[in-house]
C-alpha cells in the first residue's frame, strides 16, 4: 500500500533536512492562493482588477512521534526542533502520487506545538509552514 510522503529538504531541494513519519490524515495545502488589487471608483459604476500572483499560505502538518521508551521519544522531539530552524528558508515535497510530488518553498515561522501528554511512547505535534514564504 502506497502512503505519501512529506519530505524537507535545504533551499538547494538536494540536501535532506527532516522526513515527517506518521502525518494524521487531514493535512492540506491549497491549490492556489491568488491575490488582486481592487481599484474601486466612487463616482462611476464597476471596478479595475490587477492580479498580483500568490499570497503566502500556512501549510500545517500534524504528526505523532513514536518511540519505545521515553528516553527515545524526547530524541525524537528535540532531533525535530533542531532540524527545522526557524525562519530558514527549505523545500517541502509532498508526494500527489506514487511517481508524483508537489515541491514547495517553505519557512518556519512559529514554534513548532507538542500537545501535553505523558510522553512515555507517543507524542502529538503540529509544525506550520508558510508556503511561497521566500523566492
Amino acid at each position: 500500500m502506497w502512503v505519501p510522503s512529506f519530505k524537507l529538504f535545504a533551499s538547494d531541494g538536494t540536501t535532506p533536512v527532516y522526513t515527517f513519519e506518521y502525518i494524521i490524515p487531514g493535512t492540506v495545502w491549497p491549490l492556489d492562493n491568488p491575490s488582486s488589487v481592487e481599484y474601486v471608483n466612487p463616482r462611476a459604476s464597476g471596478s479595475i482588477i490587477i492580479p498580483e500572483g500568490n499570497k503566502a499560505y500556512d501549510i500545517v502538518l500534524r504528526g505523532i512521534l513514536i518511540a519505545d521508551n521515553y528516553t527515545n521519544l524526547t530524541t525524537k522531539i528535540f532531533a525535530l526542533q533542531s532540524a527545522i530552524v526557524a525562519n530558514t528558508r527549505y523545500i517541502l515535497t509532498i508526494d500527489k502520487s506514487s511517481t508524483t510530488y508537489d515541491t514547495i518553498k517553505v519557512m518556519r515561522r512559529v514554534p513548532i506545538e507538542f500537545d501535553e501528554g505523558l510522553r512515555t511512547n507517543v507524542q502529538r505535534y503540529t509544525v506550520i509552514l508558510q508556503a511561497l514564504a521566500w523566492s
